[in-house]
């Protein structure tokens, strides 16, 4: 059994491993967002989050005030037709995940909680000083499917992220080379042995992270790397309104130990 004891305060440090974390172990493909958005706000908090505090996590357009009580899934009528498509069985799914630890199906930002506190990904601390209870997240947190009955194709997904997290950092060095300074360039001319320098890798290595830069569709190549000689040059290219239209960008904390994050354009 867990002790429910508040863990020793984080460094800066600390928060950023558990935000990489939850975004390489498959957080960031789990529906409704309030699964990571929670654990997001939880771990990033300076001494936990109280309910209360953690509602900062979930005001949104349509949830401006951080309601627990709004619903956690998206109005049908604000989605495209396929996402209008996948939701049915993006519940179904959900609500399988809550049965398995007995828990009612997730129609709440509540709902949501609750399930966490019940996989053990959440532990609900009292307060020493007598205040509210504060929420913290299991160390290191656990993967969705550490915790919920994933059917095999998202395992498999799931599976792969892990692996590409080997690559996540390389990766995002290659992106962070279009944007020096804050300026957005839209192409930059490389090759495998020059971003192997970059990244302090091989070539190899190089091949991996610019596989993961261009899985998303927003950054693209002149020539296909899987097979490229490390000398060979070519383009890189980045469509910046995909990029901020589908892309949930960390810059780290504030001054004032708050999370900086810029949410993709089809969530804002």
């Amino acid at each position: 059994m867990v002790a429910l004891e508040p863990p020793a305060p984080w460094t800066e440090q600390d928060r950023e491993d558990h935000l990489q974390r939850v975004m390489r172990n498959g957080w960031s493909r789990m529906r409704p967002f309030s699964f990571m958005f929670l654990l997001l706000g939880a771990g990033l908090a300076e001494s936990g989050a109280t309910r209360e505090e953690l509602t900062s996590a979930l005001r949104s357009r349509e949830n401006p005030e951080g309601d627990w009580a709004a619903a956690c899934w998206e109005d049908a009528e604000d989605l495209d037709e396929e996402e209008r498509t996948r939701r049915p069985k993006l519940i179904a799914t959900a609500d399988r995940y809550a049965a398995h630890h007995g828990r009612p199906p997730l129609r709440t930002h509540a709902d949501v909680l609750d399930l966490l506190l019940a996989a053990g990904v959440v532990h609900e601390v009292p307060d020493a000083a007598g205040g509210a209870p504060r929420l913290f997240p299991q160390v290191p947190v656990p993967s969705p499917a550490d915790v919920f009955p994933l059917d095999e194709e998202e395992a498999a997904v799931q599976r792969q992220m892990l692996s590409d997290s080997a690559y996540e950092g390389a990766s995002q060095r290659v992106i962070q080379m279009f944007e020096p300074e804050g300026a957005r360039h839209k192409e930059i001319v490389t090759s495998l042995d020059r971003l192997a320098r970059l990244i302090e890798g091989d070539p190899e290595d190089a091949r991996e992270a610019v596989r993961l830069v261009t899985g998303n569709g927003d950054f693209t190549t002149s020539l296909d790397v899987s097979g490229l000689a490390p000398h060979k040059v070519f383009r890189i290219q980045c469509d910046w309104e995909q990029f901020d239209r589908t892309r949930l960008t960390f810059h780290g904390m504030t001054e004032d130990e708050k999370l900086a994050v810029t949410l993709p354009g089809d969530l804002s």
